[in-house]
């Protein structure tokens, strides 16, 4: 490892941001996340290569990030946070440069949060924002990006379309960075505990208290939103998964894999040797730095190999 990185994983354990995720009942922490929330605001970029937009879709936000070029290929860009945290503006500068990068148009959606609503909620927006993005894109040329919470509801959209969505076509790719799901197995859970002695961010705490979190009260939630392990995952389209191998949340990589087997799903799996939650997307040494490029470059090989001319993309409703 290189001595940047060090320096880096002995910053952000002295910094303890664990704590921001355990140390308080789960109502005060939905409301210290409310608070920062609502202090949060989305950036307004300017970049010459992009025409830049917000709509609303279900009357929350939806950021576009379109190529003035036009591209005939789009991303469908699911920031994290754990179900309740909004995207920072720092995430949404690096989803531009990931679309300079990738030559992707991006949708960016800034979809309901579990500080207010069930989990449904999210995947019903995102659901729909993907809907949209099919009236301008072919389904094989939409792919699919989560980090973290985001990296669950990426592939969530797979057991959400066969759940009752089946008219609506699989996308060409899914890639999941870090995804985060809730240990369904006491073998699970002992590995997050292992884990967590490595992780310098996620405390595998925070994985239990999620169960009530996700639900808001609502115990209709389906179970693969919050065990996504246990998803149908047919006719899912190649995957990517992604993780540091010294994060809590690299505990269930074992049963998605095993989920992706058991339906037949092209999939593969890169483990950062010694690194940390959703390290490719914060490139500030070497190895993170070369997480990105394999991200991007994984992104423009699986989108360039899509077929072309399948499906034509869906009328407005």
């Amino acid at each position: 490892m290189s001595i940047k990185y060090e320096i880096l994983k002995w910053l952000l354990k002295t910094a303890n941001i664990k704590k921001k995720w355990s140390g308080m009942s789960t109502e005060d922490l939905l409301e210290n996340r409310r608070k920062q929330n609502a202090k949060n605001r989305i950036p307004d970029l300017k970049d010459k290569a992009f025409d830049i937009s917000r709509s609303e879709i279900m009357g929350f936000p939806v950021l576009k990030l379109m190529h003035k070029k036009k591209a005939d290929k789009a991303n469908l860009f699911l920031i994290g946070g754990g179900m309740i945290s909004a995207p920072r503006p720092a995430s949404i500068k690096k989803a531009l440069r990931f679309a300079k990068e990738t030559g992707l148009d991006l949708f960016v959606p800034y979809y309901p949060l579990c500080t207010d609503y069930p989990l449904t909620k999210a995947y019903e927006m995102i659901h729909e924002t993907y809907r949209v993005m099919l009236r301008e894109y072919k389904a094989e040329n939409i792919s699919v990006l989560g980090t973290s919470s985001g990296g669950n509801l990426a592939l969530g959209m797979v057991p959400y379309i066969n759940g009752g969505h089946k008219d609506t076509p699989m996308p060409g790719y899914i890639m999941a960075i870090s995804s985060g799901t809730c240990a369904d197995t006491e073998e699970e859970w002992q590995r997050m505990v292992e884990l967590d002695k490595k992780d310098v961010a996620i405390p595998a705490q925070y994985m239990k208290t999620a169960v009530e979190i996700m639900r808001h009260g609502d115990d209709s939630v389906p179970e693969y939103m919050i065990w996504l392990q246990k998803g149908n995952f047919t006719n899912c389209p190649k995957t990517t998964f992604i993780y540091g191998s010294d994060e809590t949340l690299f505990a269930c990589a074992p049963s998605f894999e095993a989920a992706m087997k058991k339906y037949g799903v092209d999939c593969e799996l890169f483990v950062g040797e010694g690194m940390f939650h959703c390290y490719p997307v914060f490139p500030i040494c070497q190895e993170a730095k070369e997480g990105w490029d394999m991200m991007v470059r994984l992104m423009k090989e699986n989108m360039g190999s899509q077929p072309m001319g399948l499906s034509a993309p869906i009328a407005p409703a």
